[in-house]
């Protein structure tokens, strides 16, 4: 039986449902009423609750955090309208306040679930949904929004960096125990040789993970979750996760649907591989074991194409 806590842990304040019911009850008083519970799809980011069946809260786990919810507040509501699934709009703000430290949101809930375990029929279907929603995201006027590279990173189109070239480092270091250290550099230096990005800085959702989608009972896309990380640059980083979703033919739908030319999906293979690849399992090969497989086996699956075994 789990047991729901209100507690501080040094200068973190964990939410629980009555902590919830009592934020809503001072801001959002017409939710009050709702049935209030946590959500399992509570994630490293944002603690989640639901709010009823139409309705979630979301509370930022850390400061910085917080600075993504309010972003994504502040654009979701605009760029929605013109994406072809559901995403999670915000429809009332909390303000920090003496019972929870940092702001918080009220956001449209929406219902289906990650995808687990794809056949390739099903994965075809999701992959050309997916590089249609790529495509519709990245067709939105950005409003005169630009890249900021000392916020994004490689995700502005720039080229590999003495930074990236030590996470791949880092990586095969921290994980000599899965894969051979000497084949992780080998494949890196086949996949670093990467041209500059070839279009233009776009709106990217940049965490289209299996965590971040969500399909309904017959496979369909059915909503795209998460919008943290959203703001302008380079488009590859939107294809990241196509190696850990999606076998070779379905990579290639996801290719064709989005639109993605061969500078933009060569940048999406090496990315995916040093940052939510070496980067991420090493991160999190203790606490998330299920995105920890995936993510093993898209980083075999990157290096597979340029012709080398990890282990």
């Amino acid at each position: 039986m789990r047991v729901e806590q209100t507690a501080e842990v040094g200068r973190e304040c964990i939410p629980d449902s009555n902590m919830v019911r009592r934020l809503l009850r001072e801001h959002v008083s017409e939710l009050a009423a709702q049935d209030v519970r946590p959500s399992p799809a509570s994630g490293s980011s944002n603690w989640v609750f639901r709010v009823g069946e139409r309705y979630a809260v979301r509370l930022p786990r850390t400061d910085s955090y917080a600075d993504d919810l309010l972003k994504e507040a502040r654009w979701v509501p605009e760029l929605a309208p013109d994406l072809p699934v559901p995403v999670p709009i915000t429809v009332s703000q909390g303000e920090p306040s003496p019972l929870f430290p940092r702001p918080w949101t009220v956001v449209t809930w929406v219902p289906g679930d990650p995808p687990d375990e794809l056949d390739s029929a099903g994965q075809l279907l999701l992959a050309r949904e997916l590089g249609r929603f790529v495509r519709a995201l990245h067709d939105l006027d950005t409003h005169e929004q630009v890249a900021g590279a000392e916020r994004w990173g490689y995700r502005c189109g720039e080229p590999v960096t003495d930074t990236i070239d030590h996470w791949a480092r880092t990586g095969a270091e921290g994980l000599s125990d899965l894969f051979d250290p000497q084949q992780v550099c080998r494949a890196w230096t086949r996949l670093r040789d990467l041209p500059s990005a070839s279009l233009p800085p776009c709106w990217v959702h940049t965490d289209l993970s299996a965590e971040n989608l969500l399909v309904d009972a017959a496979g369909h896309l059915s909503g795209v979750i998460d919008f943290g990380g959203v703001g302008v640059g380079d488009r590859s980083v939107d294809l990241l996760y196509a190696w850990s979703l999606f076998d070779q033919p379905a990579r290639e739908e996801l290719r064709h649907a989005s639109g993605a030319d061969e500078s933009t999906w060569m940048r999406a293979r090496a990315w995916a591989f040093v940052g939510p690849g070496l980067l991420t399992i090493l991160g999190y090969r203790h606490s998330m074991p299920d995105r920890t497989a995936r993510l093993i086996r898209m980083v075999e699956s990157v290096a597979a194409e340029v012709g080398v075994s990890l282990r």
